[in-house]
């Protein structure tokens, strides 16, 4: 949400709280037009009061809520509707001296309203929230819509098709299994990026089979043994991550490798555990005929926005380039939020 709008939501929120503690503060003098001086100071305190109450559940204790940790949630909720009233009323005493602080009746109908205050703030924030995954919502299907596009002519435009096929030509007399084995992986991913994406998530089994399908065909180009280092640490089974996330970087490093005496060209690795997948591809690259590798498929800067999208908070992407080598570390959480 911009940020023009939450300052119209609070403005209202607190001009209506403004209005209606003004009117209470009022009710309380018994006089028909009470004096300003009793009403100010009584006034300023329930508003800072309430403000303090207010943000303090708007900017922290949401986390408890948005994490589902409702046990937790409502304790806070009494525990710290208690904790302020404690630490307000007696500035009440300051200037009403008359307030019983000891009194039922003036203590406990404070903590009532405080405790009302922290839910608004959960509720105001809750409802920016909202709006703001409304407009998250409609921007990723956008760009996933961009990405698919431009993955799609990457991975199955006439020039790769071209290659592909003919590859597998080559290998039909004199490797019938080998040719077999690739035509099954070209079927792969084209079924995998025309049926398999279309969700928010898909399986990191079914991706990571999905890499290694590319793999085998960009592996049909290159006549050294070891070109391409495939490392897996860790299972992918029971995890998620959003589709083709990681094809960008697959993409880039075939497009520019550059074979230098130096093998594996192209290393792709993922380390998965239960809370985070560290995935790291590098390639060698030739200095002088390839001096800017980012504009290559979707784009580094591309990339970045579709993870800010993504994996708000949730994610470190490093890309270095040294002498002939170009490398790229994606580290995603995926931690249960």
């Amino acid at each position: 949400m911009k940020l023009y709008l939450k300052i119209i939501i609070h403005s209202i929120y607190w001009l209506v709280y403004g209005s209606f503690s003004l009117n209470i503060s009022m009710a309380q003098q018994g006089d028909e037009w009470p004096l300003l001086s009793n009403i100010t100071p009584h006034y300023f305190i329930n508003f800072v009061w309430a403000a303090a109450a207010f943000y303090l559940f708007y900017f922290y204790f949401i986390r408890f809520f948005e994490r589902k940790q409702f046990t937790i949630y409502l304790f806070s909720s009494v525990f710290l509707s208690i904790a302020i009233t404690i630490v307000f009323m007696p500035v009440h005493k300051i200037f009403f001296p008359g307030f019983n602080l000891l009194d039922y009746h003036v203590i406990v109908p404070p903590m009532a309203g405080t405790f009302i205050i922290l839910q608004t703030g959960i509720l105001v924030r809750g409802f920016e929230n909202w709006f703001s995954n409304i407009q998250l919502k409609n921007e990723l299907e956008n760009q996933k819509l961009k990405n698919e596009l431009e993955l799609l002519k990457s991975q199955v435009n006439p020039h790769f098709l071209f290659n592909t096929l003919n590859n597998i030509d080559s290998l039909i007399v004199k490797e019938p299994a080998k040719a077999s084995k690739a035509l099954i992986a070209l079927s792969e991913i084209m079924r995998y990026m025309l049926y398999e994406t279309k969700g928010s998530q898909v399986g990191l089994s079914g991706e990571i089979s999905h890499i290694r399908n590319i793999i085998a065909l960009q592996a049909l180009r290159f006549r050294q043994p070891g070109y391409v280092s495939f490392i897996l640490n860790g299972s992918p089974e029971n995890h998620k991550v959003a589709p083709l996330i990681f094809i960008p970087f697959i993409e880039n490093a075939f497009k520019y490798a550059y074979y230098s005496d130096s093998l594996p060209v192209v290393t792709i690795r993922f380390d998965i555990n239960e809370k985070e997948i560290l995935f790291a591809c590098s390639n060698f690259y030739n200095c002088q005929k390839n001096e800017v590798i980012s504009n290559s498929g979707i784009g580094l800067s591309n990339l970045r926005k579709q993870l800010s999208l993504l994996y708000p908070d949730r994610h470190e992407l490093k890309v270095e380039k040294k002498n002939t080598k170009f490398e790229a570390v994606l580290r995603l959480d995926i931690s249960p939020l």
